[in-house]
């Protein structure tokens, strides 16, 4: 039976009432089984303005939407991406998971009329049915006409909703709030919205880049552990972290990244197993809330879970969500950060299956003599990522087990790219 699947996208920066009741309004007339919103990462039609972190937009976004439709799905599928964020590839995304034809994409009026210069409109005028809404009676008209004219054009299918007037934009909340200006900002945002940005300071003068976890990140990460890890989990996690910023060490200089971005390596290594002595049956009701159609793979669902949970209670940046979301299948075209984190997991000294002891040897011949550029950092990195993949593989098939298709990703995507290098 196909779903009717919907999708809600925006930089939330922050969300106002105008998105809650665009999302109210969108909910009540698609009536979709399952909706997503979708925090951008980096738009192409625009740059997020002011200070930007991307978990505190996340979160905001739960704070302002969570309590409108029970099928919402909060999913950071968009800003754990490198990069722009185009919304062809969260479609496509969004089509492999579920039995639908179509998606029911929110265009605001304002970018409607710019469809046209979407990277692959035509695709998404053949999957989306497109729903908009005039901001103000003036737009009504041409907001009718745009539609109409794509339709005849693309044949493809629009729904317009009811006036929803816009009183304010996030750029005015913003300067609103740099500004001082508290009874202005209240009216336009949720109770929780507000309180979140007041006691965050997420757009005051002192708001800090959040490109790379500070060290009182890193600090409350290391003190939070005993609450959430077994003795044991925790001697693991701790060996991950030494192994990891060891080959931090090696490889990150390669790659362009200072000293301050070990501190990545330390919140990803830290975290990546967070949720790990869960019981099993919480890790499907917490996802829950961020993914569906996640499979049965009991033995990788921590690592989405606890990178969903790195990003709501430490609001990590989106380097360090990957590296925990990825850590035990890998993906295609990991970033180094990735690389490090799921091989460190892997080889630490405490791990003596027979495969980890091997690579382990195999990493320490490989560096023994230096790593001369990054060419050769990459080579030495690509050659224990492809060989745990394979070992892993062979481990599971052997088990009978049910493989996450992530694993094979990551491991074709790493053939094909040793073919072209050859």
């Amino acid at each position: 039976m196909s779903e009717k699947v919907a999708l809600f996208g925006g930089t939330f920066n922050p969300p106002h009432a105008g998105h809650a009741r665009a999302f109210r309004t969108f909910c009540e007339k698609v009536c979709p089984d399952v909706v997503y919103v979708m925090p951008s990462s980096i738009p192409p039609h625009k740059e997020i303005s002011g200070v930007d972190n991307p978990a505190s937009r996340f979160h905001m976004a739960r704070l302002a939407l969570g309590d409108i439709s029970e099928n919402t799905v909060f999913s950071a599928l968009e800003i754990s991406r490198r990069g722009k964020s185009f919304s062809v590839d969260t479609v496509n995304e969004l089509l492999s998971l579920h039995s639908c034809d179509k998606v029911y994409m929110y265009v605001g009026s304002d970018m409607l009329f710019y469809f046209e210069k979407w990277k692959d409109f035509e695709f998404l005028f053949e999957k989306c049915v497109l729903v908009t809404a005039p901001r103000c009676e003036d737009d009504r008209e041409a907001v009718e006409k745009c539609c109409r004219e794509y339709a005849a054009k693309y044949r493809c299918e629009y729904m317009i909703l009811p006036l929803l007037p816009i009183e304010v934009s996030s750029t005015q909340i913003r300067d609103l709030v740099k500004n001082g200006k508290e009874t202005e900002i209240k009216k336009h945002l949720t109770d929780s919205v507000y309180g979140y940005i007041m006691e965050e300071k997420i757009y005051g003068e002192n708001s800090l880049s959040t490109d790379v976890s500070s060290p009182e990140l890193v600090g409350n990460i290391r003190v939070s552990l005993a609450l959430h890890l077994s003795e044991k989990r925790m001697a693991h996690t701790l060996s991950v972290e030494k192994t990891a910023l060891e080959m931090a060490q090696i490889f990150l200089p390669h790659f362009g990244y200072g000293e301050e971005y070990f501190r990545d390596i330390s919140a990803a290594a830290l975290l990546h197993d967070i949720t790990k002595n869960r019981p099993d049956e919480w890790h499907e009701s917490y996802l829950s809330s961020f993914m569906r159609n996640f499979g049965d793979h009991p033995s990788v669902v921590h690592s989405w879970s606890g990178a969903y949970f790195a990003l709501e209670n430490f609001f990590v940046n989106p380097r360090v969500f990957r590296a925990i979301f990825n850590h035990t299948t890998g993906c295609a075209d990991m970033d180094i950060f990735e690389k490090l984190i799921f091989l460190a997991d892997y080889i630490e000294p405490g791990r003596v299956h027979y495969s980890c002891v091997s690579l382990r040897e195999k990493y320490l011949n490989l560096t023994k003599d230096g790593v001369s550029d990054r060419e050769h950092a990459e080579k030495i990195l690509d050659s224990l990522v492809y060989r745990s993949l394979c070992d892993t593989l062979a481990f599971l098939d052997g088990k009978g087990a049910n493989i996450c298709p992530k694993l094979f990703e990551a491991k074709e995507y790493l053939e094909k790219k040793e073919c072209e290098r050859i």
